[in-house]
């Protein structure tokens, strides 16, 4: 029964991992729309420490997000090749930091989980979060958009694997508070996510070393400056002065009593609906199915406790749901567009995950005669079709981002070929941006999109006269 586990677990973590290359393979076809335009004229043009100088005297594009103008400007110097490495490189990251995480919270709590499990685990929820980002191409093909909102959830796992690492010494606060500090710096929503968990975990370490427990003593100090550190980064954001020019544009915000109402509907509707989303309950399924399979028989199990967990997971989804969706209840009043939902749609996933696996390791213990083993080891062969279905789904970007990419290379040529010959204006076309779901690509002056042509015409230090697809 051993061997048969063993090739099961392969079997789907090849599954999951092709899906991961699909996604990192899309990444040869990323290339710069939008705001990146702005961001690469005045690196270009100012360089890296004037243009994040721009933070204080809105003297640049930079905005109040200061950690996405230093990953922006430290890709910068490698063009578009710096683009092709940051998807592989970052999915890289995003799962090695979720292993990490689970192999530590499994030390913590006494939690049997393998490494392979851990990485079968990560994978799975990196895979899904990527899948079912409400807008794709802007959360994760984008560079601003990617920086913004989906590469603090990289960060994430990083900052609290530390802070659960119960190896102390000074290099590793400080290590801590520099990471605290450039992952809280990337948006309001992710902000408030992280501040939210360090928050959480650094009240229930401190009530843990008040009864000398030895995990919480090592763990407070780093959860403090992590916390501390993230506060920080929310008020940089918050007081920044170009965040006070955005305020501006929405108004008054709403007050106390709107807001609490505003975020509790919206999450209330964003956590129903992903309830009823099928693809999300097939997750939980197939987590059940890995949690039941996968896992070996304890002799002890606190039947409670691992209830009271589910609960305390999914409560805490909620909370987390809650705090990704503040910022834009406050400031607009309304949802936060689409590609800042990929943060409360990975808090999802990774609580589906985590609930469906203990569920499965609780049913595992409980009631497990070898028919239904095998019955469950088939069902889940079968279910694998599932994750397979959605690689040849996705799959289907491929001929839509390439063509993209590859009018972007032509036009760049043309650009480039305009300067080498001394010329002072070149005629450019239109990259549509229907087919990705309305990215932005340069427009004539008569056009809201114009702004990002002046951004390009400033970097290229040549006029782009626009024509229309």
């Amino acid at each position: 029964m051993q061997f048969e586990r063993n090739k099961i677990s392969y079997i789907a973590l090849a599954v999951f991992l092709i899906g991961l290359g699909l996604f990192a393979y899309l990444g040869l076809y990323f290339r710069y729309w939008a705001d990146d335009w702005c961001y690469n004229a005045d690196f270009r043009n100012l360089g890296f420490f004037q243009t994040l100088h721009g933070y204080v005297d809105n003297v640049t594009y930079t905005p109040s997000r200061y950690s996405v103008t230093i990953l922006a400007g430290l890709f910068y110097p490698l063009g578009v090749f710096g683009l092709q490495l940051l998807i592989p490189i970052s999915l890289l990251l995003w799962t090695w930091g979720l292993v990490r995480l689970f192999v530590n919270i499994s030390s913590l709590s006494s939690y049997p989980l393998s490494t392979f499990h851990a990485v079968l685990l990560s994978c799975i929820i990196v895979y899904f979060s990527i899948y079912l980002a409400p807008h794709l191409y802007q959360s994760v093909y984008w560079n601003t958009g990617f920086f913004t909102y989906t590469f603090p959830l990289v960060l994430f796992p990083w900052v609290l694997t530390l802070v659960t690492d119960q190896n102390t010494s000074k290099t590793k606060l400080i290590l801590i508070a520099l990471l605290s500090l450039l992952a809280g710096g990337f948006s309001e929503a992710s902000n408030t996510v992280l501040v939210s968990i360090l928050t959480l975990y650094t009240a229930i370490a401190f009530v843990g070393s008040r009864y000398k427990k030895l995990w919480a003593q090592k763990t407070f100090p780093p959860a403090l400056v992590a916390l501390i550190f993230a506060m920080i980064a929310m008020a940089l954001l918050v007081f920044a002065p170009t965040t006070q020019l955005r305020a501006e544009r929405y108004g008054e915000p709403a007050n106390l009593l709107e807001l609490i109402t505003l975020v509790f509907n919206f999450t209330r509707a964003f956590v129903t609906l992903s309830v009823k989303d099928y693809q999300q309950l097939l997750i939980l399924l197939l987590a059940a199915l890995f949690g039941f399979v996968l896992t070996s028989k304890e002799r002890d199990i606190n039947i409670p406790k691992m209830l009271s967990l589910g609960l305390g997971i999914f409560a805490l989804a909620i909370l987390l749901v809650a705090a990704s969706l503040t910022p834009s209840a406050y400031i607009e009043r309304g949802l936060p567009i689409l590609r800042t939902q990929i943060i409360p749609r990975h808090i999802m996933v990774f609580a589906f995950v985590a609930l469906g696996w203990g569920a499965g390791f609780i049913l595992r213990n409980l009631y497990s005669p070898a028919w239904l083993q095998t019955t469950a080891s088939v069902v889940l062969l079968v279910a694998l079709a599932f994750p397979i279905l959605t690689i040849f789904t996705a799959s289907k970007y491929i001929p839509v981002y390439s063509q993209r990419a590859q009018l972007w290379d032509e036009r760049e040529a043309t650009i480039l070929s305009a300067i080498e010959n001394n010329q002072e204006r070149v005629e450019v076309l239109a990259i549509d941006g229907a087919p990705v779901g309305g990215i932005r690509d340069f427009d004539p002056p008569d056009k809201k999109g114009y702004w990002i042509t002046l951004c390009a015409a400033d970097y290229y230090h040549i006029k782009l006269q626009v024509i229309l697809p």
